[in-house]
Formats: structure tokens, sequence, C-alpha cells
């Protein structure tokens, strides 16, 4: 009587590494998926923030209401000095502020002239018409009876004390700025360092890193008709994509434009 042989089937070795393959490729492609997936999300919440900030800040500048402890405040404004610095990774870090007068009330000279902080019967420079650009402190305006010096405090839109501070680092968000050209292209002084709004007409000023008014002209303190809107430029690292919000000169308006890929 003949033995029945069972024979089993299976996979070899080599059929078994195939599908390993596969499997690991699909897994990395997936992965690379949502990793972008995830970094879009994060940089389209980044933009729409920071764009919804300066809408709410202009805003408040309008319709600007001091403490009954503070003294006259120019306005509101967001300081750009670090949103595009990637010396230590923190691109996009922003800090809204309001500028303090140095005024218990609106009726001084530097409360009235064509431009904050500036007294006609003397020269225009860095104590005359030139924004703070020192540290932002905390606290309130002054008060009536002792106002403080010509400063810019800490503003917190919405209430929130973080906002801007976080930025975008982690994100790998990469951030740049363009915009006013007041006496050449290749002046990097022309680069805006402020964006502010004036109290109650909700002007739009841009100020470099020095202090000085850069959509302005210095001798006749008209607005310049050459003055181009700045630019933020958002987009992440390695990417053409991402927006670039626009703020246009003196209007204020602001626009979101896409990114040309």
């Amino acid at each position: 009587m003949l033995k029945k042989i069972s024979r089993y089937s299976g996979f070899t070795l080599i059929e078994l590494l195939i599908v390993m393959s596969i499997i690991v490729i699909l897994t990395s492609l997936s992965f690379a998926s949502y990793q972008d997936f995830q970094s879009t999300i994060r940089l389209n919440e980044f933009i729409n923030g920071f764009e919804q900030n300066i809408r709410k800040i202009q805003r408040d500048a309008m319709l600007l209401e001091k403490g009954s402890n503070e003294g006259w405040i120019y306005g509101l404004g967001i300081d750009l000095r670090q949103i595009a610095d990637d010396s230590d990774g923190t691109f996009g870090v922003y800090t809204p502020f309001k500028w303090c007068s140095g005024f218990s009330e609106y009726g001084s000279i530097k409360t009235r002239s064509a431009i904050p902080n500036y007294d006609p019967a003397n020269d225009y420079g860095a104590s005359n018409g030139f924004i703070p650009t020192g540290s932002i402190g905390t606290g309130p305006c002054g008060n009536l009876d002792l106002p403080t010096d010509n400063t810019l405090k800490i503003y917190a839109p919405f209430g929130d004390w973080g906002i801007g501070t976080m930025g975008a680092g982690n994100q790998q968000v990469s951030v740049s700025i363009s915009g006013v050209l007041k006496d050449s292209a290749s002046d990097e002084n022309n680069i805006p360092a402020f964006l502010f709004f004036e109290s109650v007409t909700g002007r739009a000023l841009f100020y470099d890193a020095t202090g000085a008014l850069l959509n302005f002209d210095y001798d006749t303190l008209k607005p310049l008709s050459n003055a181009k809107p700045i630019e933020i430029k958002i987009t992440r690292l390695g990417d053409n994509g991402g927006r670039t919000i626009v703020i246009s000169h003196l209007s204020g308006r602001i626009i979101v434009e896409g990114n040309e890929d």
C-alpha cells in the first residue's frame, strides 16, 4: 500500500522579502504624505492667524480706548524685527505693541502733528518723529499724573498675551519681508521693521529698524507717492507655495495672495 505524501504550499524566502519591501515602501510614502499634510495645515494656521491678528490690531487702533490709568496712545502696531530671523530657527516671531506718547492727554503738538511723536519746531530725527526701537515693555502707557516716556508696550489682541511669541520655528516656515523703497533698493534700512496703525485714523505707517519713518518724505512730511506696500511672504522651507500678506501704504488695506509655485 502506497503511503500518501502530504505537500504544503507556502512562500519562499524571496517572495517574503519582496512583500516586506513593498510594505516598507508603501508605509514610507504614506508617512511622507502625512507629514506633508501636517506641514501644510500648520502653515495655513500660521498664515491665517497672522492675517487675523493684523486685521484685529488695525481695527483696535481705530477704536482705541485707553485705560483710565493710561496716558495718550499714538496707536497700535506689530514689531516685525524677528519675524524673518532664521539665526535660531524662530521664524515668524512678532510682537504686537501699543505706542505710548509720553503725554497724559491728546493736545500736545507731538500728538497733533502730521506724524506721531513729531514737533515741527525741531529737526526730524531719532528723538523727534522716530518710533522707539528699544525692548518692548509691559504694563499701561503711563498714567494721568505721571506719563511714561516715549515707549512701546506689549499689546494683547483678543486678550491673548502669547500672540506672536511662539512664531513658526518648529513648523519649518520661512518668512521674508519686502516693501517700501525710500532711497534705493539696495538700502537694507528700507526693509520695514515696524508696521504701525495710527489711533483713530488707522493710517498704516512703516518704520525701519532704526525707527525712521519709511513711507513719508522727511522734508515735507507728506506721504511718498512711490511707496510700496509691505509684503510678508510666508512659505515652507524648500517650497515655493504658501501665501503673501500685503499691507498697503497709508490705507492699511490687507490682501492675501497665493505664492507662485
